[in-house]
C-alpha cells in the first residue's frame, strides 16, 4: 500500500498531521494579508481556524472572546468545549457566518476563505505559522488586533527567553546529524515514502536551536518525501519520529521501531539512536513550540540539558 492507500485510510491515519503538511506547502504560495477591515471597537466575537491560533488566544487570556474553533482545537481542554465550524481544511463558511464573528483569525494558506469572509463584511487576520519567526511574530499581531498588546509582549518575551535558555545549554555541544520524520505509513511491512521535516519549516528551525543539523539539505521541496533508498543515502546519526497524541491516533511505537531497525546500514539504527515524540503539541506550531524544542534538545544532547 502507498503512504496514503485509500482516501479513507489516509484520513484516519494522517489527518492529525495533514494541517502541518499543508502549512509547509502553501505558506510560501499565499501572501499574508493585513486585517481586511478595521473594527471601530476591539473584537468581542472571535473565531479561530487553527489549533495553533486557538492556543495562542488562550495563552493571551482572550478565551472569553472565542465563540467558535475548528474540530481539531483540543488544547487547552476548555477549547474542546467550544462550538466548532468544521475542520482545518473544510471549515464551513455558513457555520462561521452564523456565529456572527467580528474577527476571524486564520492561517496564511486559508487566504481564499479569508477573501470570502471579507465579502460578508467580516474582519480577518491571517498569520504565518510555517516558521518559528512567524509563530513568534503572530503573538504580537494577534495581541495587537484584539487589544491584548501587553499580554502579547509578555508572552513573546517569555518564549524568546525560554528558547535562548535551551539553545545556550546545547550551543557548545557537537552538532548531531538528524532526520525528523513527520508522517509515514505505520501499517506497511517496510518504511517507504516517509515525509520529512525539510529546510523551510519550523521543525528545522527548532532542530538547529536544539543542536542538530537536518540531514535533508535540499530546499526546493517544502515537504520532502523519501523512499527507503533515500533514507539509506541520508544516513542520519539520529532519527526522531514525530506522532500527534490524539484520541484518533494510537501508534504501536514498538512496531514502528522495528520498521526503522530494518534500515540496519543507517548510523542511527546501528547506534540505537531512534527516538519518538508522541505529544499533542508536537504538530501544533503555537506557544507550546518551546516544549518541542526542549524535547529535541533533550534527545540530541541529554548530557547537557537540565530539567526545563
Amino acid at each position: 500500500m502507498s503512504i496514503f492507500g485509500t482516501w479513507n485510510y489516509a484520513m484516519r491515519r494522517f489527518w492529525p498531521v495533514l494541517p502541518i503538511v499543508f502549512i509547509f506547502i502553501f505558506a510560501y504560495w499565499q501572501p499574508v494579508s493585513e486585517p481586511a477591515t478595521s473594527p471601530s471597537d476591539l473584537p468581542q466575537r472571535i473565531i479561530s481556524l487553527a489549533p495553533s491560533i486557538t492556543e495562542t488566544l488562550f495563552a493571551l487570556d482572550a478565551q472569553a472572546k472565542l465563540v467558535a474553533v475548528t474540530d481539531y482545537c483540543r488544547y487547552p481542554a476548555a477549547a474542546s468545549q467550544l462550538p466548532t465550524v468544521g475542520g482545518y481544511l473544510d471549515a464551513s463558511l455558513t457555520a462561521i457566518v452564523e456565529h456572527q464573528p467580528d474577527l476571524v483569525i486564520l492561517l496564511a494558506q486559508q487566504q481564499q476563505l479569508s477573501q470570502q469572509l471579507n465579502q460578508f463584511g467580516i474582519a480577518t487576520l491571517t498569520v504565518d505559522h510555517s516558521r518559528l519567526n512567524g509563530i513568534l511574530r503572530s503573538i504580537g499581531e494577534i495581541g495587537d488586533m484584539i487589544g491584548h498588546t501587553a499580554a502579547g509582549t509578555r508572552l513573546h518575551q517569555q518564549l524568546q527567553s525560554d528558547i535562548q535558555q535551551i539553545h545556550h545549554r546545547v550551543a557548545k555541544q557537537p552538532v548531531k546529524q538528524t532526520l525528523i520524520a513527520i508522517a509515514h505509513d505505520t501499517n506497511s511491512q517496510q518504511l517507504d515514502q516517509v515525509y520529512l521535516a525539510g529546510q523551510q519549516d519550523f521543525y528545522n528551525d527548532l532542530l538547529v536551536l536544539a543542536g542538530g543539523e537536518n540531514v535533508y539539505q535540499q530546499s526546493y521541496l517544502k515537504v520532502p518525501s523519501v523512499s527507503r533508498e533515500g533514507l539509506l543515502r541520508l544516513n542520519p546519526d539520529i532519527i526522531i519520529d514525530i506522532f500527534p497524541a490524539t484520541y484518533a491516533h494510537s501508534a504501536d511505537l514498538a512496531a514502528v521501531r522495528r520498521l526503522w531497525q530494518q534500515l540496519d546500514q543507517v548510523n542511527a539504527v546501528q547506534n540505537d539512536q531512534i527516538f519518538f515524540i508522541e505529544a499533542d503539541y508536537a504538530t501544533v506550531p503555537g506557544p507550546r513550540v518551546v516544549k518541542l524544542l526542549d524535547d529535541l534538545a533533550r534527545l540530541l544532547h541529554p548530557e547537557a540539558h537540565d530539567a526545563f
